[in-house]
Parts: structure tokens; C-alpha cells; sequence
């Protein structure tokens, strides 16, 4: 019976003890003053870093199982000459205390929650990140009263936090200005690690740059290895919207060996963390190596596999006496799957665990309607990235696969250096070469736009095809060569003002029903639609001069089996209008009552045509010729091949020899081609001009 009263006596007394404790703590709390810890926390701060921390919030303690400090509306001073006043700002604070020592008058944080911060890492104009913080110089030497000798006094540091929560937050990385801003949606962040030098264990959930939902979780190096830029020892596994991602390896003072791994919906998943603008395409599998051998750091691309084309090379990133950077680029593939490169379907929507995508993983949204009807883009240059960045970018591809003709040994080569941008394509398509060569300059306040495209026996479907227009044609192997030059700061300012010339010159191919629109019932008897020789054309071939963004096209011929036909008009690149007349002769006497002038008008998304008995008339005063020489008996001659020519030889193009001569055979041509308006040069607002 003793035993039991002894034994109820000390269970009353825990509970009494667990009745009251609450109550004591409440109690106490209620007569302490917490702007004692508030400043206590100022304070410490201050010494360490030299920064300013404000807490405007009134500074509260929750007594629960788990004591916590509430700290709200935080802020921390940024370094002088940052781009605003604060590194970072709190929504709120929660330091989770140690109870034993908040008895004892002292506040011990075993970890901390931030909800709603906003944290900026930058770096000022002379490359010192915000993030080195050093102490005040007043006061580090030793006081009279202290009796010590001269010996600097032990500057303060702050306590470690075992471990850092997260949510709702967003981290800015902000280099230089010759790197991208990085932006870090933090939805949830877990980081533990006993000591500063010791293993760091993350668990990340987010976005970058508004990019695909991710996840990450593992070991992270360390903390003081990641101020270093060496982070240590890293083996991190996660999702990256619909796909996969892993990093392993390690960066050492010694040497920097880490292996990657991504996997995304498209190349445009992955823009958002590179910086680029990259297409939709089908899946991605991107398999890497990162070293770092003599201060250039490399990364060995194992496979990059876009949906059934796969790829290897090599990025290296250097920087140049300026310590500007500078990147090299090189991928070569066997195959390339064309239709690879094109945007996939939507896919059915699927949510990473523990996060909420604001815009659904693997769905494209359609972009606003543009009131704007034109085709040339009137999207601006890169102009910084072009005036700031050093680049080199080499692709070349065996075979290209998923085209009508064969398209062998393509190399596209990009090279950015000191302001300028270089842009070379070139394949061969089928028996054909083609090559374009674009330049940008934009040292001048004005950008200087050069554009040189050649293609010899390509056909002109394919060409067309590739610049996104409708074609209209089948086969037709054409020789062009185009020569451009402009200023402005987008492709359509650049046409608008353009010079230049463009000639072309085309046998042996069909016109096909996609352009029957443009031409009228007698003409689609002149082309021969609907019977043997449907659509068939011998040759096509002209010349236009390019003057302030106006195409002139005084020199045209065609020729099929049924017709020759010659004409001219203009395309003005200002407003993308465009007006043609074609001018028939028969070979036929029976058709010489349908042959009619066709005038094409339109824009370059949509032309039609009509006949117009009135494109005959001359001007005013203006006689018509005696004798009219016969276009068809001029193609017929200029078809012929010269005399010792090869036998096997291709023929000569006998539209190109028409159009040289259009001027003999219809002199009265030009002054009845339709004229292009006056349209002035519509420039935006320009910025002001850089100091030199």
C-alpha cells in the first residue's frame, strides 16, 4: 500500500508539473521584454556582418512543444553600390528556440522557417558578391577597461543553424551583365547540415526562370565549399517536369568531375535555365560531363538525344584578357530526324510530387492573336547579347531525314565576337549545293544587317519550305543568288531599307494545284492543267534590283509546253505588298483567244490573280511597235545547247537567255509594269547613343 501512494504521489507531481509549466512559461514570457533579444539579434548581426537587420514586425514567442520566435516584415541591408537597398526581405521569420536556454535569458535557434522571402545575390560593377560580408572596423581592437593586451579583439560570428526551411520564396542570382539573371521560385526548401564544413542535405522544390516545375533532393557539398564556388561532394536525384534529373560527382580545389543527367518534354523546357530561346521539339535526353582542366571549364556532351536523333560534342567556357566570356560549341550527329525538331503534341497533364505548376508540365499555350498581318518578323535583334557575347556554335549533321529530297553533310555554323554576329548554313540538297551567309554589326547605334544567300540545281520547293512559305511548286533544281544589305534593329526595319539584287533561274518542274488560286481559267489552259502535261514548266528565270526596301522585277520569263510568257512588277518589303503582270504568247494559234495579261496581286501571305485586259495599254503618247519579235521562237532558239557542246550536257536554261534579252523582245515592257507606291520609312523610337 506504500508503494501505491508513493507511486500516485510522483505521477501527481509530473502532472502538476505538466499543468503548470505552460502557464509559468506564458507567465514569465508576459513580463519579460522581448526588444531585449530583438536588439540582442540587431545586434549580433551587425557585429558579424556589417549589415543592418530590421525587423519592423513586433518580435513574439510561441510556447508550444516546440518554442518558436515569430519575427515579421525582416529585412537585411544589401552592400554599397547594390541595386536596391535591401539583399533580402521577410514576410516572416520563424526561429525555433531551445527551451533551456531561453530559460536561461538566452536565445538559441535550432532552426529557422522563412515564408515570403525575397533573397538577392549579386555582384557589383567590380565583381565583389553581396554575399562577403565583413565586420565594422570601430571597435576591434581591445578596450582600455578590459585590460588585455593589443591584440585584435575576436570578431563576432554568427551561430549556426543546423537547419533552414523555406516556402514561398524567391532567390534572384544576378552575375554580371554579361550572364543571364537567374530566378529561383522557391514553393518548398529543406536545408540541414551540422556544421558549416560539414555534409549539406537539401530537398528543393520550384522553378527557374519560370521554367519547368522541378524537384531535387540529396547531398548538396557544403556550405562554406559553395562560398568557395567548390561546393564538395554532390549526388542530387529529382524530377524536372514530366522527365528526370541527376547530378554526381564532386568539385574540389583538386578537380571538378560531375556527371549530369536531364531529361525534359522539349528543348524549350530547358531554355529558361540556359538562357536560350530554343524551339519546340520532341523529347530531350541530355547526358553530360563537367570538368574543369586549366581554367576552361568543359562539358564533354555524352548524348543529347532530341526524340530518335542523337548528337555528341563539347561545350568549353573560357574567359578573355577582359574576362569577358567566351563559349565554344560543337555537336555532331550522323541523323537528324527533321520532324525531331518540330513542336510535339500536348501532353496529359502530370504534376511532380509536392508541387503546384502554375503552367501545366508538357501543354503549349497558344499565343495571343496578333493583329499584326505581315510575314517578315518584326521580333529585335539580341543586340546586347550580340555586343556583349563571345561565342563560337559548330553543328554539323551527315544526313538530314525527313524531307522530300535528299539533304547531306549540313554544317550551320554561329559565331558572336566583339560585336558582331556571324550566321553560315550550307548542305547539299539533293544534287545541289546551297549556302547562306549572315552578318549582323551592331557596333554602329545602328545594326548593319548583310545577307548573302547562293544554291545551285536545288529544288526551289525545298527552299521555300525551309523559310516557312508556301510553295506553289515541285521540283524546279534553281540556281539563286541574293544579295541584301540593310540597317535596323529586326529583320523587318532591315527589308525595309534593304539594297540589293536578286537573281534566279529554274528548269524542269511542275506547278502544283496549291497555286491554282493564282491563276484564271485561261491560264490554267495556258499550263496545261487538268491534261497530259499538267502544271509542267520548261524553265523560269528573272532579275530583280532591291532599292530601299522595294524588290523591282524588270526581268521575268517563263516557259512551259503550251506557252512563253514575260513580265515584271515589285514587292514592297514596307508593307509586304506585292504586284505582278505576265504577259502570254501562245504556242498554239487555237489558244491565242485566251491569252490574256495576269495580274498578281496581294501580300506575301496571300496573292491572287485576275486577267486585265488593261495592262496592254501604253502611256500616253507612246507609240506600239511595228513588229513584235516572238517570245516562243526566242526561248525555243535559247534552248538549244551551243554548238561543241558535250554530249549528256544540261541544256542551257533558255528563260534566263529570255529575260537578258526581254529588253530587245519587249522594249515597251517596262513602262507598262505596275509601279510601287511611295511608303515612308516607319522607324520606332530609338534609343539614345551610346558614349564612345
Amino acid at each position: 500500500m506504500g508503494r501505491l501512494r508513493r507511486w500516485l504521489i510522483i505521477a501527481g507531481a509530473v502532472l502538476l508539473v505538466a499543468l503548470l509549466t505552460p502557464a509559468g512559461l506564458y507567465v514569465w514570457a508576459s513580463t519579460r521584454d522581448l526588444s531585449r533579444y530583438q536588439s540582442q539579434i540587431v545586434d549580433q548581426v551587425r557585429r558579424a556582418t556589417g549589415r543592418e537587420l530590421a525587423i519592423k514586425g513586433q518580435l513574439r514567442i510561441n510556447f508550444t512543444l516546440s518554442p518558436s520566435a515569430v519575427a515579421e516584415n525582416v529585412t537585411l541591408s544589401n552592400m554599397e553600390g547594390g541595386t536596391r537597398p535591401e539583399m533580402a526581405r521577410i514576410s516572416r521569420a520563424i526561429l525555433h528556440l531551445d527551451p533551456i536556454s531561453l530559460l536561461l535569458g538566452e536565445m538559441r535557434i535550432g532552426r529557422i522557417e522563412l515564408i515570403g522571402a525575397d533573397v538577392l545575390v549579386e555582384r557589383d560593377a567590380n565583381g565583389r558578391s553581396n554575399l562577403e560580408m565583413t565586420p565594422p572596423v570601430e571597435g576591434s581592437g581591445p578596450h582600455p577597461s578590459e585590460h588585455r593586451s593589443l591584440r585584435l579583439r575576436t570578431i563576432a560570428a554568427l551561430p549556426w543553424i543546423n537547419r533552414i526551411e523555406a516556402r514561398n520564396s524567391t532567390l534572384t542570382l544576378r552575375e554580371t551583365a554579361d550572364r543571364p539573371t537567374l530566378v529561383v521560385a522557391v514553393e518548398r526548401f529543406t536545408g540541414t547540415a551540422s556544421a558549416s564544413n560539414t555534409a549539406f542535405t537539401m530537398d528543393f522544390a520550384g522553378k527557374i526562370n519560370g521554367g519547368e516545375p522541378m524537384t531535387l533532393a540529396g547531398r548538396a557539398g557544403t556550405f562554406d565549399g559553395w562560398m568557395r564556388g567548390l561546393p564538395g561532394e554532390l549526388k542530387l536525384e529529382g524530377k524536372f517536369g514530366t522527365g528526370a534529373v541527376s547530378i554526381n560527382g564532386s568539385a574540389t580545389s583538386k578537380a571538378v568531375a560531375i556527371n549530369g543527367l536531364i531529361e525534359a518534354r522539349s528543348l524549350a523546357a530547358l531554355a529558361p535555365l540556359l538562357g536560350v530561346p530554343f524551339p519546340e521539339t520532341a523529347p530531350v535526353t541530355l547526358d553530360f560531363k563537367l570538368s574543369n582542366p586549366r581554367a576552361v571549364t568543359k562539358v564533354e556532351i555524352s548524348k543529347l538525344r532530341i526524340g530518335s536523333s542523337v548528337a555528341k560534342g563539347d561545350l568549353t567556357l573560357r574567359h578573355d584578357r577582359q574576362n569577358r566570356p567566351v563559349l565554344a560549341l560543337n555537336l555532331a550527329a550522323d541523323k537528324l530526324e527533321l520532324a525531331d525538331l518540330r513542336a510535339a503534341p500536348p501532353q496529359p497533364l502530370v504534376t511532380p510530387p509536392g508541387v503546384s505548376p502554375i503552367v501545366p508540365p508538357g501543354t503549349t499555350v497558344a499565343p495571343s492573336a496578333s493583329a499584326d498581318p505581315r510575314v517578315i518578323p518584326a521580333d529585335p535583334f539580341p543586340i546586347e547579347m550580340i555586343r556583349r557575347w563571345n561565342i563560337s556554335i559548330s553543328v554539323k549533321v551527315t544526313e538530314l531525314l525527313g524531307m522530300s529530297v535528299e539533304v547531306k553533310d549540313l554544317s550551320v555554323a554561329l559565331a558572336l565576337s566583339n560585336g558582331k554576329l556571324a550566321f553560315r548554313p550550307a548542305a547539299t540538297i539533293g544534287n545541289g549545293q546551297a549556302g547562306i551567309d549572315v552578318q549582323i554589326d551592331v557596333t554602329p547605334n545602328t545594326p548593319v544587317t548583310t545577307i548573302n544567300a547562293t544554291s545551285s540545281r536545288v529544288p526551289l520547293n525545298e527552299i521555300l519550305t525551309l523559310l516557312g512559305v508556301g510553295t506553289g511548286f515541285k521540283d524546279l533544281a534553281a540556281d539563286i543568288d541574293l544579295r541584301l544589305r540593310g540597317t535596323g534593329r529586326s529583320l523587318r526595319e532591315v527589308m525595309g531599307v534593304a539594297t540589293g539584287s536578286l537573281e534566279f533561274a529554274a528548269s524542269s518542274g511542275v506547278i502544283t494545284p496549291d497555286a491554282l488560286p493564282v491563276f484564271t481559267t485561261e491560264w490554267k489552259k495556258l499550263l496545261s492543267f487538268g491534261d497530259r502535261d499538267s502544271g509542267r514548266i520548261n524553265c523560269v528565270a528573272g532579275r530583280a534590283d532591291i532599292n530601299s526596301g522595294v524588290v523591282n522585277m524588270r526581268r521575268f520569263a517563263l516557259d512551259g509546253p503550251r506557252v512563253t510568257a514575260v513580265g515584271g512588277g515589285y514587292l514592297h518589303m514596307r508593307n509586304e505588298q506585292l504586284e505582278i503582270v505576265l504577259w502570254p504568247e501562245p504556242r498554239e494559234t487555237a489558244l491565242l483567244h485566251i491569252a490574256m495579261p495576269l495580274r498578281i496581286k496581294g501580300n506575301l501571305a496571300r496573292v491572287s490573280g485576275e486577267n486585265d485586259l488593261s495592262a496592254n495599254k501604253l502611256p500616253p503618247g507612246v507609240p506600239p511597235l511595228a513588229r513584235i519579235p516572238s517570245l516562243t521562237a526566242a526561248a525555243t532558239a535559247a534552248g538549244r545547247p551551243a554548238p561543241g557542246t558535250a554530249a549528256g550536257a544540261a541544256p542551257p536554261n533558255a528563260c534566263a537567255k529570255v529575260a537578258a534579252q526581254i529588253e530587245g523582245l519587249r522594249p515597251l515592257m517596262r513602262l507598262q509594269l505596275p509601279q510601287p507606291p511611295v511608303i515612308p520609312v516607319d522607324r520606332p523610337t530609338r534609343p539614345p547613343r551610346r558614349p564612345r
